[in-house]
């Protein structure tokens, strides 16, 4: 008994390194060797057998993770986004405007764009505008960053956290839209993104109240524009991904076989083209080794957690706290994560928690789908609130001070927590309407 309780605690020390490391070290280039290391050392110590942690691992979602990540350079350098950008500039009138559409174009994009992607696109936009509208871009940009976190769990490839939720429960793209004639996480979060850009919005123009009623536009926003060909080229095989993605069970795809098809027809389409560039490009930075050495170590240190059983402990500290009440429950799940997502990576946390999710899906028969909307619901909102709660935000801050704009922690928690509890309580209230109070 006392060698099992050493052990128990030995796991929960490694997983509090985990997420520790994991925040500290956002801006640091060793999180993924942190990550590994502390799997192989799960390993090393017993704490789980390697045939073991090999049936943790899943390649699946890896595969698609690499898959998005190079259609996400694709988008980048085809100039779909800037397509968007260059339509929206044009329409801006005031400052108001100015933060509403930006801000929701960066959460629109993010549904199928990686944040931190997206984040570095719009942030150039920001500065332009901010300079010919006479304003502060530290608000707008800190808005953007906080957009974008919030819609990357509305489908399944928005967020490496939904497409790992995905994963696990081996549901498909239109899931994430509709689940059983009920809405899903599409309709929380895209509410809670619009709700809260609304307010964030409100707060920078009442700041800005004094500035000029117009913004001056650009002179050539089509310029922007590399190739509209590329670009449609883009559209259309990120249309078939989402189709592929949402039909798979009916095809018999996989995740990684879904992504390969629609990644293979965009290189192969501008191989046909002669832009060898691109798709070099692409494939070089588009292949994210160091998110899946990190999601490696990841899904090792989750299964020692399982196999120590302190996923039953966990769930049952849940239920004891919340009772049966789906209610308190689903809710106790939303705020918990919130919590603790504003100081840890949400991808640990989410994969260390699907464990825990499926045990009190066991014991109290609520349906495990349910319980995962209320776990990535409140992880993915949750990562608002500081600015080492998501990659997205710290690269803001940090692309802001390499501009010279200084911004503390105070600076930034004025505009998360309004922006946080908007977003968390219109998430919230609606996902308990929609699926527990009905």
């Amino acid at each position: 008994m006392r060698g099992n309780v050493a052990l128990k605690e030995l796991v929960l020390l490694l997983l509090v390194l985990l997420v520790v490391f994991s925040s500290i070290s956002k801006t640091q280039i060793y999180r993924h060797y942190v990550s590994l290391a502390l799997g192989l050392l799960a390993l090393i110590l017993g704490l789980i057998m390697p045939n073991k942690a090999l049936d943790y691992i899943n390649f699946d979602v890896l595969g698609l993770i690499v898959g998005m990540s190079i259609m996400s350079v694709y988008m980048e350098i085809s100039g779909l986004v800037d397509i968007v950008a260059s339509a929206l500039e044009r329409r801006i009138k005031n400052v108001f405007t100015l933060y509403f559409l930006i801000t929701l174009t960066a959460g629109v994009i993010s549904i199928a764009l990686e944040n931190v992607t997206v984040v570095l696109m719009i942030i150039p936009i920001v500065y332009a505008l901010s300079s010919k509208f006479k304003i502060d871009p530290r608000p707008l940009a800190i808005g953007v960053a906080l957009a974008s976190n919030l819609s990357g769990s509305a489908t399944m490839i928005g967020d490496p956290q939904a497409i790992i939720t995905a994963g696990y429960f081996n549901i498909g793209f239109s899931d994430f839209i509709v689940y059983k004639g009920k809405p899903s996480m599409f309709f929380f979060t895209i509410a809670a993104m619009v709700a809260s850009c609304f307010i964030i919005s409100y707060i920078g123009s009442r700041r800005h109240i004094s500035s000029s009623n117009k913004i001056f536009k650009s002179e050539d926003s089509t310029a922007l524009v590399k190739d509209k060909v590329f670009a449609l080229e883009t559209l259309g095989f990120l249309g078939l991904k989402i189709v592929l993605l949402t039909f798979r069970s009916l095809l018999n795809l996989t995740l990684t076989e879904a992504a390969i098809i629609a990644v293979t027809g965009l290189s192969i389409t501008r191989l046909i083209s002669g832009d060898k560039v691109s798709v070099r490009e692409a494939l070089i930075r588009g292949f994210e080794w160091k998110t899946v050495m990190f999601l490696l170590g990841v899904f090792i240190l989750s299964g020692a957690f399982a196999e120590q059983s302190l996923a039953k402990d966990v769930a049952y500290a849940i239920m004891s706290y919340a009772g049966s009440s789906p209610f308190t429950l689903t809710s106790a799940l939303v705020w918990i994560s919130v919590a603790i997502s504003a100081f840890i990576d949400n991808i640990p946390y989410i994969t260390v928690m699907l464990p825990v999710i499926e045990e009190i899906h066991v014991k109290l028969g609520v349906e495990a789908i349910t319980l995962a909307w209320a776990l990535l619901l409140g992880a993915t909102l949750g990562g608002n609130l500081t600015y080492i709660g998501a990659s997205a935000n710290v690269v803001t801050v940090r692309s802001l001070e390499n501009h010279g704009y200084k911004v503390s922690f105070k600076d930034f928690v004025k505009l998360s927590i309004p922006f946080n509890t908007v977003s968390v309580t219109v998430g919230w209230l609606l996902y308990e309407a929609l699926w527990i109070l009905t």
